[in-house]
């Protein structure tokens, strides 16, 4: 039997809200892997937190986090820094428009501005009781520039500074910039994103295209599901992203991520 490589987004996509995942996915996916599949789960949340999900899942669901900054192959975990350059370009930004960025290195969140008091309480939604993530301000945010993975700007507050920040950032050759939300910039490494990491681990197992399943509800997703023979948008997907995907299945609400993989694979 030829195995499949099943990639998924998180947020609206697998998960039902912020922290959780239902039984019928969970079982589902299990009886997949069962089969020989390959299941990975794809976020832009930093390692920890994208491991509290995957648990739900159990120890054989794989982990792609930070945009594609980070994920896991054969017991270990391959990095793609923002890097320095990077740091200091959304750093510059963001301080130009009020605004404050939060850094993300696998299990630690870094700021030099503290954020808005909504932004913070954004944070505290996505992140269990028991968490082990740490948060701390930092003066030099180059000196942990060899940790830190990817960032983000949430500003629900203030939209026409959120526009500016993403027009200068754009201009970064350092930066890829995608955004989950229309209320959020994510930043990576120019040349990584989701996409990237689905091909490299393509090369890696040796699945193809073809046989490459992906589900996604966000712009953030674009690049992945375009990287997929099998691209699922979600029923509660962006519009921009159900006109990209071969098929549409039902919410996240309505465990449209079982549903399609009981049809397809039925």
């Amino acid at each position: 039997m030829d195995n499949y490589l099943i990639v998924s987004d998180v947020d609206g996509t697998l998960a039902y809200d912020e922290q959780h995942i239902t039984a019928r996915t969970s079982r589902v996916l299990n009886q997949l892997m069962d089969a020989g599949h390959e299941f990975y789960l794809a976020t832009g949340r930093m390692y920890a937190l994208a491991a509290s999900m995957a648990t739900q899942v159990g120890p054989r669901a794989e982990i792609i986090a930070a945009n594609g900054a980070v994920y896991d192959f054969a017991g270990a975990r391959v990095h793609h820094r923002l890097g320095e350059v990077g740091l200091a370009a959304i750093e510059q930004a963001v301080a130009a428009n009020d605004l404050a960025a939060l850094y993300f290195s696998d299990d630690t969140v870094y700021y030099t501005r503290e954020p808005v008091a909504t932004v913070q309480a954004m944070l505290t939604a996505f992140t269990p009781a028991t968490s082990p993530v740490q948060v701390c301000q930092v003066a030099d945010l180059a000196a942990h520039a060899a940790q830190i993975n990817n960032g983000i700007v949430f500003a629900p507050h203030a939209p026409v500074a959120l526009a500016a920040t993403l027009a200068e950032l754009k201009q970064s050759p350092a930066l890829a910039v995608s955004a989950s939300d229309p209320t959020n910039l994510e930043l990576i490494a120019n040349g990584v994103d989701k996409a990237v990491a689905i091909a490299e681990l393509q090369a890696r197992t040796g699945i193809p295209a073809e046989r490459t399943i992906v589900f996604g509800d966000g712009m953030n997703d674009l690049g992945m599901l375009q990287a997929a023979g099998i691209s699922v948008a979600m029923g509660n997907a962006m519009p921009a992203v159900k006109a990209v995907a071969r098929y549409e299945t039902a919410s996240n609400k309505e465990d449209g991520l079982a549903q399609f993989l009981e049809r397809y694979f039925d």
